[in-house]
């Protein structure tokens, strides 16, 4: 059997894609100019599974773990070589030296212990492990807390301490991973400087400081070279910078974002590390909090996590099942969904009386939203926050599409025109023009007297109005993922959940989905659906923890 052939079983098994083997292969015949080592089918394996590493949300290949990245080669029949030890893959790629390097060396592949890197994913891992332990740590901060813990109090707290401490101006930075985390984070964090009687110099300081994204904060702009504004050598010119909502940064992200420090700067990282990591490679935040746990880490005295719940009543099932789910627990979280408690609903899709029940509550609440956006426009918006339906996935009957279709198929001729009254839509795109960020959600307004139709969205108390006639990137969230749904709550949350496994289906879906529910949480999704989710919990490779 030729290589070709052999690579295509391997693909075939869902091992390693097209893409990889077309770029493998074009390095080793870069390489033969230099060497005739010619690459074994495990090296050539392992190259392809790097390059993978990033699709997957990974920084490296842990071979130590190499079982897990197998695809559907059954490791025990022998059909294709996949050694289980990391040293038979080692001992393969240490052999071709014009591609693989060790740590300190300039190659496409280096091996670092057992784990197999791309260079570029090793020197950013490094890098953040590097800033994030100098000086002992001193200039790093790290809050973390699941959803209503009280994360922005304290950071209201901690904002308000510096500010009336500081002899001269203290230049302070607000940003999060996205625009919409980056606007809740600005409002929400002006109503806990008020709450906490902040004085008119910290609400001037906090009010001259609106949140960013964090590439609005390193000044991206994609067709300059470099790319980004500040770097290495244009550090920010910030004393204080704060990232909220951390979790989402992927490694790349943060190793931009750290690598722009100026030295004298510190850094405040806030969020749960038991949310959804970034779609991008990278588990950044859980990293540090795993190091954080072990009492020698730089970053242990460093860390603070919090853990009263303020979102939902403590002894609430909402709080009990959300403890369950994260601690892995299937069997506790089973038998809460099974005490029929008043804040949860659980339904099995197997049940069409219950589903078909719940389908004429969402319709309900959609023709109640419709109604409602013939008025008032901040009740129309309030009408919408408190009732949501989150779906892990995106097509299929169970999914965002089959949902938004359902519902507006039932709303009849109200949903005759795209821009319908009482359209729930998210902008997916910045509009800076406009001052709407991708995640921002308003509803589409039918005013009376004769004005035109508009989508208004809320700013706090106040609004914008906005004609449909400027807007372009947007899309209908009667019902939308959970992932796009992370930082937002809800009065009524109903998460639904695949009819069958997914891989896009773990623990962190899961616990972020029923933490967006304060008040009431409907689940839809069957025993076995909802025990695979909690026995998945999100595995990506990576060695930042250990560097810490």
């Amino acid at each position: 059997m030729t290589l070709s052939s052999k690579l295509l079983a391997y693909r075939k098994a869902d091992a390693i894609g097209d893409g990889d083997i077309a770029a493998v292969s074009m390095l080793v015949a870069l390489s033969c100019k230099t060497t005739t080592t010619e690459p074994s089918v495990i090296a050539y394996v392992a190259m392809c599974l790097a390059l993978r590493t990033s699709r997957d949300g990974h920084t490296c290949v842990d071979l130590d773990r190499i079982g897990e990245w197998s695809g559907t080669i059954d490791q025990t029949a022998g059909q294709l070589d996949w050694p289980l030890a990391a040293d038979d893959w080692i001992r393969e790629l240490v052999q071709l030296t014009s591609l693989v390097g060790i740590p300190g060396e300039r190659k496409p592949f280096i091996v670092d212990g057992h784990r197999l890197y791309l260079c570029r994913s090793l020197a950013e891992e490094q890098l953040i492990a590097e800033v994030l332990s100098r000086n002992n740590a001193q200039h790093v901060s790290v809050l973390l807390g699941g959803p209503g813990t009280g994360k922005t109090t304290e950071v209201a707290r901690l904002m308000i301490s510096r500010i009336e401490q500081s002899v001269t101006p203290l230049r302070i930075a607000l940003a999060a991973p996205t625009g919409k985390a980056a606007t809740r984070m600005t409002e929400v964090l002006q109503v806990r400087c008020a709450t906490e009687n902040a004085s008119a110099k910290v609400l001037a300081a906090v009010a001259a400081a609106p949140a960013r994204t964090i590439h609005k904060l390193l000044g991206y702009t994609p067709y300059r070279t470099p790319r980004f504004l500040y770097g290495v050598n244009n550090p920010l010119p910030y004393d204080l910078i704060v990232i909220d909502e951390a979790s989402m940064l992927s490694s790349s992200h943060m190793h931009q974002l750290l690598s722009s420090l100026a030295p004298t700067a510190e850094i405040l990282l806030v969020g749960d590390p038991d949310q959804l990591a970034s779609v991008e490679s990278g588990s950044v935040l859980a990293d540090i909090a795993a190091s954080a746990r072990v009492s020698q880490s730089l970053l242990s005295l460093r860390t603070r996590e919090l853990k009263t719940q303020y979102r939902f009543d403590a002894n609430s099932g909402i709080a009990a099942l959300a403890t369950a789910v994260r601690a892995g627990d299937t069997r506790a979280a089973m038998a809460v969904l099974n005490e029929n408690t008043t804040d949860i609903r659980w339904i099995d899709p197997s049940n069409e009386k219950n589903l078909a029940s719940l389908t004429n509550e969402i319709v309900a609440n959609a023709q109640h939203l419709c109604e409602e956006a013939h008025g008032d426009p901040l009740v129309a918006l309030a009408t919408q926050r408190r009732f949501q339906v989150l779906c892990a996935h995106r097509m299929g009957a169970m999914g965002v599409a089959g949902w938004n279709n359902c519902i507006e198929t039932r709303l009849g001729t109200r949903a005759g025109s795209v821009w319908y009254a009482g359209r729930p839509i998210m902008i997916t795109r910045n509009n800076t023009a406009l001052e709407l960020s991708n995640g921002d959600v308003g509803v589409v307004m039918s005013p009376t007297g004769g004005r035109r139709i508009e989508v208004v969205f809320g700013q706090g108390a106040s609004i914008i109005r906005v004609p449909t006639t400027r807007l372009e990137d947007v899309a209908t969230v009667h019902a939308l993922t959970i992932h796009k749904s992370q930082g937002s709550e809800y009065s009524h949350a109903v998460v639904i959940l695949p009819d069958r496994q997914s891989p896009i289906l773990t623990r962190e879906l899961l616990y972020t989905g029923i933490t967006r529910a304060i008040n009431q949480l409907t689940l839809v999704g069957s025993q076995h659906v909802i025990a695979s989710a909690i026995a998945r919990p999100i595995r990506r490779a990576s060695g930042l923890a250990s560097r810490l």
